[in-house]
């Protein structure tokens, strides 16, 4: 078998690797500079546990990153693995890097392949916006091209372990373009489970997104709660929880990322107006609105912006557990934009993030090591749960040092007065 892959980003790599491990035969095209020249070098522009350790088993062999596909091969398959942004003004998705990213197979698309998007969409996307264009691109009027939803739902850091684990949605137009798809993953899955349509595969993509974050909505609510009646949050969860089979609140804290972000609005885009509308605007709104509590936080407790009061950011990507790089959607990310904004002067530090991207995104100066990063500080905020707080020693420099522990993770510095958490930051702001 052998197919292509337009995209090689952590979607379209991981998956890629994942398949060309099996045995199947995988080019890849991607247009970006730096993402080719690592793969050149054996290793992923990301960071996700034993993938360059793959990449460098099957470059050349099984997998091929190419600029465009080859005419001279004969593919069963092409995957859409492009991202689906939003429109900042309006929240609405962007499908133009989806509709763009079919350009890449003109040139050996005749009709005869499945075309397999695992983009998170709308729903009707692929049968909407895709399958008309693949029609057009076929030149035959009597042609129904195959197409098939089959939605990606591994999470960072656990990738190449879910993908040959956890249980793989197929669906399609026709029942030779289910029958392709499921021939395909179970190569790489022994579970699959067939959607009714299109249209259901692309809503249990959605469904699953906005589930989890619902679940953390509900902690950051009843941890705001918990604040109104002078209570610790995250105690009174960690407590309701212990040893009781029958609650699981989720722990508080930000919900964000490439997709959790942004899968609400994509499910809302095209939804009937009404209660079920409401309530996952007002779950994914509450949940946004931790970022301005932070920063309302930063000043109410380290005081209005001055040169001499300099804040440290510490776990920029957007989670820590698993450990990613991810810097998409990081509502730390954020909170340093609109903390620079209103004047502060910022350091920035993660123990996993690239250097040269924290340094992109021009928010502040950017450090390799925490201790230095603490030097002569008026602040610092631990913004993810990275496991590499739990066990770090902090050296003299964090005495008086105003502290936000958001996920309550930094063993060394919780006995301190002037540190708190997102259990206790409400309750002398706002509560």
């Amino acid at each position: 078998m052998t197919i292509g892959i337009i995209g090689l980003g952590y979607v379209g790599l991981t998956f890629a690797i994942a398949a060309a491990d099996k045995g199947i035969t995988v080019y890849g095209v991607e247009k970006e500079q730096r993402i080719k020249l690592s793969l050149a070098d054996g290793h992923a522009h990301f960071f996700e546990p034993g993938l360059d350790d793959k990449i460098k088993e099957c470059m050349g062999k099984k997998f091929f990153c190419v600029q465009e596909f080859p005419r001279d091969v004969q593919f069963d398959a092409f995957m859409i693995t492009v991202g689906t942004p939003l429109f900042e003004q309006t929240k609405e998705p962007n499908f133009d890097y989806i509709v763009s990213s079919l350009e890449a197979i003109s040139n050996v698309y005749s009709g005869r392949e499945l075309v397999i998007l695992r983009s998170t969409v709308s729903v009707g996307t692929s049968r909407n916006v895709v399958l008309p264009r693949l029609k057009d691109m076929a030149g035959n009027a009597d042609c129904t091209p195959m197409i098939a939803m089959c939605p990606e739902r591994t999470v960072e850091g656990k990738a190449l372990v879910e993908l040959t684990t956890l249980p793989q949605v197929v669906s399609g137009n026709t029942l030779q373009a289910v029958s392709l798809a499921k021939q395909l993953f179970a190569r790489i899955t022994s579970q699959l489970v067939e959607a009714q349509s299109l249209e259901e595969a692309e809503l249990i993509k959605l469904y699953c997104n906005i589930y989890r974050d619902m679940n953390f909505a509900l902690g950051n609510v009843l941890n705001v709660a918990a604040q109104t009646f002078g209570l610790d949050g995250i105690s009174v969860i960690r407590n309701a929880n212990e040893g009781y089979a029958r609650s699981n609140i989720a722990s508080p804290g930000f919900v964000a990322g490439p997709c959790l972000e942004k899968d609400a609005y994509i499910l809302m885009n095209n939804m009937q107006e009404g209660k079920s509308k409401d309530f996952i605007f007002a779950a994914r709104h509450f949940n946004e609105s931790l970022e301005d509590d932070v920063v309302d936080w930063a000043e109410h407790k380290i005081g209005a912006p001055a040169q001499e009061k300099e804040l440290l950011l510490t776990g920029m990507a957007f989670k820590g557990v698993p450990e990613t790089s991810d810097l998409r959607g990081s509502s730390s990310v954020y909170i340093a934009r609109k903390l620079k904004e209103k004047g502060y002067k910022l350091r920035l530090h993660d123990f996993v993030a690239r250097h040269e991207e924290l340094q992109a995104l021009n928010l502040g100066e950017v450090y390799e090591d925490l201790n230095k990063a603490c030097e002569g500080i008026a602040g610092m905020l631990v913004l993810n749960n990275c496991s590499r707080y739990h066990a770090f020693h902090f050296t003299q420099a964090m005495e008086g040092v105003r502290i936000l522990d958001v996920w309550d993770c930094c063993d060394e510095l919780r006995e301190r007065e002037e540190r708190d958490t997102i259990g206790n930051m409400l309750i002398e702001e706002k509560i």
